[in-house]
């Protein structure tokens, strides 16, 4: 599978708090998986296998991390597994929900096999006035887009997206936007700051349709 670089730029990571969790690690070798997503996910390595395992045999949660430059992102998506099974002659694989962010800390011994990590939650504060300005100019610029290329359905997905740290995530899931942007907005923990990347991108984006 394809290793991407690690983005040149680096944003802000917050400090962990006391309280850490701990979970299995489950290595993205492609791809980026962010908080709200629902994504099927083939387990073709055996440490995938062995994380899956881990999750099943505990509370059904497992951390997923792009891991780039042969070595893990700083923050990851935590996940829930919501069902599992096999692809049509092909490995086992498991239907996940991304849940919210949650930065990536020190490997420790846990309960059967697999690689655990402690992890700090990353929660989106409230939004800020700001912060409904960025989402308003994200959403007018990507109806904009929707427009030219004929996704309508792309508009009313946006409609179903209240919360403006959610609404920047939305981005991952465009299929022109690079790998290295989606890590920079995976690890973009600040909203505003998250907010402000995607409405860059988007202007760039209908820019050159334009």
């Amino acid at each position: 599978m394809k290793v991407a670089p690690m983005p040149e730029q680096t944003p802000e990571t917050p400090t962990r708090s006391e309280d850490a969790q701990v979970l299995p690690l489950l290595a993205l070798t492609t791809g980026v998986v962010f908080p709200n997503m629902v994504v099927t996910l083939a387990l073709e390595t055996d440490d995938a296998k062995r994380a899956a395992t881990a999750a099943q045999d505990g509370d059904g949660l497992v951390l997923l991390v792009p891991r780039v430059a042969q070595r893990y992102a700083r923050v990851g998506t935590v996940a829930r597994i919501e069902s599992s099974g096999e692809l049509p002659g092909g490995p086992p694989a498991l239907v996940l929900r991304g849940l919210h962010r949650a930065v990536v800390g020190v490997g420790i011994p846990g309960t059967g096999d697999g690689l655990w990590v402690e992890i700090d939650r990353v929660p989106d504060p409230e939004p800020t006035e700001r912060g409904h300005e960025l989402a308003r100019e994200y959403r007018a610029v990507v109806s904009a887009i929707a427009e030219h290329i004929g996704a309508v359905r792309l508009t009313e997905a946006l409609r179903g997206v209240s919360d403006p740290g959610a609404l920047a995530d939305t981005a991952g899931w465009w299929p022109d936007l690079d790998l290295e942007r989606k890590l920079e907005l995976l690890e973009t923990t600040d909203v505003e700051a998250r907010l402000e990347r995607v409405v860059a991108w988007a202007r760039e984006a209908l820019g050159e349709m334009e």
